[in-house]
């Protein structure tokens, strides 16, 4: 007793901590679950902070397996009470196996909702679901068929009779071959079961029907058993579900149906084996499933119903024969009898050529036939005249050659009529008279020769497509009135003209397509009247001008002018609020923008046109996709993209763009949180010169004002100088790829004062009959006089800074001493194939970097010792393919960095190979006239046999003797050593060491002589450290003068912008009288270049230290004034001018009278105050006389100089501290008022203006 009261106690102790332990644990779910709070709908919402301890929740848990190898998951951690849902989803990208242990989900005993998705299950086992009492929808979705090999095996056993509460079953792909007899039976309550895409084969195995010991599926309503591989449907198969709704067996392999294959479906409505092999159906199939509503047989290859098949089926609705193969031997009156409800029915895609008059005539509830994709020739008269509630009649893709007047009779519900795809070529003028509600009309695709008369009897339409037809003309009286047309499709005629007026009766017009006629010219006007149109399309025509035709449409979206023979093109002639653009395939070669209109575009299309350049009045600034692709475009102007904000994409491929600088590309600054536009610059020429160079290092970040080139690790550039592979990777090429070719350049530009002289070494001059290239940096200096007919001579002026030098091809018998002097940098030269015979001693001396030298292939036969003097960094020397025949000892000691030197093929008898060089990794020696004296060939032998790696041609030495010789590495001359017959030797005999010896006896008599007069004369010594004193003094003062007086304005600049400081100036008097001015500069500048000016040039002025007060041209002056008047007050009140000159400046402003007047004031000023700022290249040829005059005799500012800032302050009037005025932050395009009260100009009372 007492036991038994403390089991009692104890129990009532561990019910009070698991309830108090249960709302603690409530609403913490495990790790990678979430919980979600149930509704009373069945709805899950997020669990808020404040749910009710009563409140059911679902769980959904994201897992990566499900009880596998990794690892193991327990669900008895889960809050039991009030979960009613729990969702397990596996992680479908790994290949590993789940699986259900017994009684994984016993303890959740309140579980009404089960979802397995992902987990790869193999088997279902007997207790998996052991303990779910009320479990009422179990979801089991593996997607095994993704692992063809992993098939889902269900046992007997596996739903339990506790599952007897479960409604709804959903086992799909699963991949599952088959299930165990009658594994259903079990689930009295079930309701929904799905068994699509499994691998299933046999119905009976279900006992659904009579052959089966026991009656399964008695409460059934939905039964999904589509695409699995039943080949057939037994009889009396499914003769237990009668209470089944919808039966779906479509995409099986179903080839027959027993006659009594669904009795005993007394409640089906809906019906699906669609997509299956059936040839006919059984004339009782139907006859106990009256109820059907729906019934869909298409895409099988039914060629025969039997008469009467669906005469019984008084309630069906939608009847799907489509795509089958019926002829009207088996669709005739007697196959629809009795279906008076039937609302949809499909015969399209069969072989039914004609129509029995009264096949329809118990359809009078039909709203839609389809019978598109036959071979109907002819419609009888009045065939549709029983179906009075028709809404839509498809008689498309047939045979039809005439619409007789009586053929729609009975249609006055008609809302849609598809004629579309025929041949027909009449269609009588009374023919819809009776379908005055018809709003859809579709003729296209027919041999229509004119706008047929039968739409006189159609008010209503709102879409009329007559395209693909063979009309010719369109006239006035063409369309009757139709004031509710939105659509109009005349695409694909042979229409020629179009004259005004002709859409004057169609007001509501929203699209009208008259793509792809023979349209030589639409008359100016022809659109007005239809205000309304949203979308144009006209390309695939013949026009040369749309002039007149859209400005007025004010609605106008979309415009399709492309594929046309239009030559010009101005923005004048779209309206401004267009927002898409297509003119591509044209032959127009400037987008013009004459009136400076702000359009609305965001896309627009001008490729394959001639287009040659691109501006920034170019390009609609609120564009978003610009596609200029296959043009002719070489130039994109600085600044073209700035200030379109909204670019997302252009794309300039396959145009003839060579060079590209840094400000064509220039875009506005795109916030962070935008991401950048792209930019296609494939397929382009370009080429690797010294100006492309930057694009290598192209980076967006960190300023983001430039696009990301998308297809720059592909585009490829041309080397203009490279004996090798024509064109590279533009990324790839190295840095002595980039040059650029020049017939005389300053190799320092900015700091070269020289060149107005001959004598300069930074004045590179090409020589005659040569090519030369140079770098950006000036590192690689390329001169090619590669068989440039120079005969016993070198060219003359070769550039001092050469680094590479082409001389081969040409004829140079001699090589004269000091021959290269001066070339300090050059690091390759080549000589060969010049006929060379003789090289004087010192010839390379001063080419102290000088790194290749090729002498093959030439006339030499001695080398004394002094050739090579002076070449300390040589690397490689090529003396191949010459008749040398005497090698002095000296000639390669100087060479203590070769690495490569090439011997062979010569008529070299002795020569001690292997004193050369330790540095050589590559010796040629072979084809020589080598010695086969004993002691020679011995070091010989050693030698090759010790450097085999570095002698590259080892195995083909041989010495010569009157015998033959042999091969020195490989042979054994052991036997033939002694022999005394020797080649014929040279004039001098190789000695290396009695030669320097001699050499230094014969040279050391003459030492002598300048020793005696030295001590002869011990006086002078005295004076001689005097004397280089003074001489150096001397020296170095004239040197420091004449580098002052050379970089005297770098200088200058230099310390006015380091200290403020104004060295080697003084103030005029002019200065003096110009400091009550009221701006310190006044800006003349083309409209088209104000991107550069407002957001580059005046925010660093106007903004930076010292600020400058700027009068800017089209920012601060209103419209209205005398243009040349304007400008001389500004300039009058104005301490500087500043000329921003570029192309656009030379072919617009500069054009007008007035202003051009207005600044030759300027020009002519001797005070120097005019400061000229060159944007971009600008052609001297189109520059005013004045101006070419200036720019020869002064000093101006090249945007992009380096120095430019420092250069053009210096330009600019010093401003005083205490007059510095405050930084003004213009950054809108507003009119900013300045006054004054100087008295400079009385008569000055409004702001200084000019607009052009």
């Amino acid at each position: 007793m007492a036991l038994t009261f403390a089991a009692v106690l104890m129990s009532s102790v561990l019910l009070v901590m698991s309830a108090s332990l249960s709302k603690t644990l409530r609403h913490k779910p495990p790790n990678e679950c979430e919980w979600l709070a149930v509704t009373t709908y069945g709805d899950e919402t997020i669990v808020s902070q404040t749910v009710s301890d009563e409140q059911e929740v679902a769980l959904h848990c994201q897992v990566r397996t499900m009880n596998s190898e990794l690892e193991k998951t327990n669900f008895s951690i889960i809050q039991p009470q009030y979960t009613v849902k729990l969702k397990i989803e596996c992680n479908n990208q790994l290949y590993l196996l789940s699986s259900l242990g017994t009684g994984t989900f016993q303890t959740l005993i309140d579980l009404k909702e089960l979802t397995i998705d992902s987990c790869k299950l193999n088997t279902l086992a007997r207790e998996s679901f052991r303990g779910l009492r009320q479990l009422r929808n179990l979801t089991v979705v593996t997607h095994n068929n993704d692992w063809t090999s992993v098939n889902m095996e269900v046992q007997s056993d596996a739903f339990l009779e506790e599952l007897n509460m479960l409604e709804r079953l959903d086992l799909s792909y699963n991949n599952m071959a088959k299930l165990p007899e009658a594994v259903f039976c079990s689930l009295q309550n079930l309701v929904y079961l799905n068994l699509t895409r499994n691998r299933l084969r046999h119905l009976e195995l279900f006992h659904f029907g009579s052959s089966g010991q026991q009656k399964c599926g008695a409460t059934l309503q939905v039964l999904d058993l589509s695409h699995n591989n039943f080949d057939s449907v037994n009889s009396q198969v499914f003769s237990h579900l009668s209470n089944l709704q919808e039966l779906y067996l479509q995409g099986n392999v179903l080839s027959v149906i027993g006659d009594h294959g669904f009795d005993g479906m007394s409640a089906l409505s809906v019906l699906n084996v669609a997509s299956n092999r059936l040839v006919n159906l059984a004339p009782e199939l139907f006859a106990d499933t009256r109820e059907l509503r729906e019934m869909y047989l298409q895409n099988n290859t039914i060629n025969v119903l039997a008469p009467g098949l669906f005469n019984e089926l008084s309630r069906l609705l939608v009847l799907d024969l489509s795509e089958n193969q019926l002829t009207e031997e088996w669709v005739n009156a007697a196959t629809f009898t009795g279906l008076v409800r039937l609302v949809l029915l499909s015969l399209s895609n069969n072989n039914i050529t004609k129509l029995d008059a009264t096949i329809f005539r118990d359809l009078f509830r039909l709203r839609s036939l389809r019978l598109d994709n036959n071979g109907v020739q002819h419609l009888p008269e009045n065939v549709f005249s029983t179906l009075i509630d028709m809404r839509t009649l498809v008689l498309s893709s047939n045979k039809l050659t005439r619409i007789d007047q009586f053929t729609f009779d009975g249609l006055p519900s008609l809302n849609q009529l598809s004629l579309d795809n025929n041949q027909i070529q009449y269609i009588d003028p009374e023919a819809l008279r009776n379908s005055t509600d018809l709003e859809y009309l579709h003729l296209n695709g027919n041999k229509l020769y004119d706008i047929p008369a039968v739409l006189n009897n159609v008010p209503n339409l709102k879409t009329l497509d007559l395209g693909y037809n063979q009309i010719t003309d369109i006239f006035n009286t063409s369309f009757p009135a139709m004031s509710q047309l939105i659509g109009l499709k005349l695409l694909k005629n042979q229409i020629s003209n179009v004259s005004k007026g002709v859409f004057d009766r169609l007001p509501e017009l929203h699209l009208i397509n008259l793509a792809n006629n023979k349209i030589q010219k639409i008359e100016p006007g022809t659109f007005d009247n239809n205000t309304r149109l949203v979308a144009v399309r006209v390309d695939g025509n013949y026009l040369r001008d749309v002039g007149g035709l859209f400005s007025k449409l004010s609605n106008l979206v979309w415009l399709n002018i492309s594929e046309n023979f239009l030559e010009w093109f101005d923005y004048a002639l779209i309206p401004t609020g267009l927002q898409w653009l297509d003119i591509h395939g044209n032959q127009i070669t400037e987008l013009g923008n004459h009136y400076e209109l702000e359009t609305q575009l965001t896309g627009f299309d001008a490729s394959n046109n001639k287009l040659t350049e691109v501006t920034g009045s170019s390009i609609p600034d609120k564009v978003q996709n610009l596609y200029l692709s296959n043009n002719q475009i070489s130039k994109i102007q600085s600044y073209a993209f700035f200030k379109k904000p909204n670019l997302t994409q252009v794309d300039l491929t396959g145009n003839r763009l060579r060079t590209l600088n840094p400000q064509s590309l220039r875009i506005s600054t795109v916030p962070s949180g935008r991401p950048m536009p792209q930019f296609l610059v494939g397929n382009n020429p370009f080429v690797c010169d010294c100006s492309m160079q930057w694009l290598q290092a192209y980076s967006v970040e960190p300023d983001r004002n430039k696009p990301k080139l998308v297809d720059l690790e592909t585009a490829t550039c041309e080397v203009i100088y490279n004996r090798g592979e024509s064109r590279v990777l533009l990324k790839e090429a190295s840095e002595e790829q980039f040059l650029c070719q020049y017939d005389m350049e300053c190799a320092k530009r900015s700091t070269c004062d020289c060149c107005d002289f001959d004598a300069c070494d930074c004045k590179m001059i090409c020589p005659t009959n040569c090519t030369c290239f140079h770098s950006v940096s000036s590192t690689s200096n390329v001169v090619d006089c590669s068989g440039a007919g120079y005969v016993n001579r070198v060219p003359d002026k070769i550039p001092m800074n050469t680094t590479v030098l082409y001389l081969d091809g040409n004829t140079v018998r001699t090589l004269s001493t000091h021959a290269f002097l001066g070339r300090k940098i050059l690091k390759v030269l080549y000589l060969n194939s010049s006929n060379v015979e003789r090289v004087q001693n010192r010839t390379f001396l001063g080419l102290k970097e000088l790194e290749v030298l090729h002498l093959d292939d030439n006339r030499v036969s001695t080398l004394h010792g002094d050739e090579f003097y002076g070449l300390d960094k040589l690397k490689e020397l090529y003396l191949n393919h010459n008749r040398i025949t005497y090698v002095n000892g000296t000639t390669f000691r100087f060479l203590q960095q070769l690495t490569v030197l090439r011997l062979d093929h010569n008529r070299i008898v002795q020569f001690p190979v292997w004193r050369l060089s330790p540095t050589l990794t590559q010796l040629t020696v072979a084809e020589n006239h080598w010695s086969c004296a004993c002691d020679f060939v011995q070091q010989m032998k050693e030698f090759l046999q010790y450097a085999a790696d570095a002698v590259t041609d080892a195995d083909q030495v041989r010495c010569l003797d009157h015998s033959g010789g042999f091969n020195i590495f490989s042979d054994n001359g052991t036997a033939v050593c002694g022999t005394t017959a020797t080649p014929p030797q040279p004039d001098k005999p190789f000695n290396g060491s009695s030669n320097m010896i001699e050499g230094a006896l014969n040279s050391g008599g003459n030492l002598t002589t300048p020793i005696k007069t030295v001590v002869q004369r011990p006086d002078i010594l005295d004076y001689v450290p005097i004397l280089i004193v003074s001489f150096s003094a001397v020296f170095f003062i004239v040197v420091t003068a004449m580098v002052v007086y050379v970089f005297r304005h770098e200088m200058k600049v230099w310390c006015h912008s380091r200290f403020g400081v104004r060295i080697f100036c003084k103030s005029t008097e002019f200065e003096m009288d110009e400091r009550d001015k009221l701006f310190d500069a006044f800006v003349s500048y083309s409209s088209k270049d104000e991107a550069f000016v407002v957001e580059e040039l005046a925010p660093i002025l106007e903004n930076g230290d010292p600020s400058y007060k700027l009068c800017l041209h089209y920012r601060e002056f209103p419209a209205g004034g005398y243009i040349s008047d304007t400008i001389v007050q500004a300039v009058e009140s104005s301490k500087r001018t500043i000329m921003v000159l570029s192309e656009n400046f030379i072919k617009s402003e500069w054009c007008r009278f007035e202003f051009k007047s207005a600044h030759h004031q300027v020009l002519r000023d001797k005070r120097k105050r005019l400061i000229v700022i060159l944007l971009g290249e600008v052609p001297n040829k189109d520059l005013d006389p004045d101006i070419r005059l200036y720019l020869k005799t002064n000093s101006y500012l090249q945007w992009g100089d380096k120095h430019f800032w420092e250069k053009l302050k210096f330009a600019l009037p010093d401003v005083p501290n205490n007059q510095r005025p405050k930084a003004i932050n213009h950054k809108h395009h507003h009119h900013h008022h300045h006054h004054h009260n100087r008295g400079v100009h009385n008569n000055y009372s409004r702001p200084l203006a000019i607009h052009i």
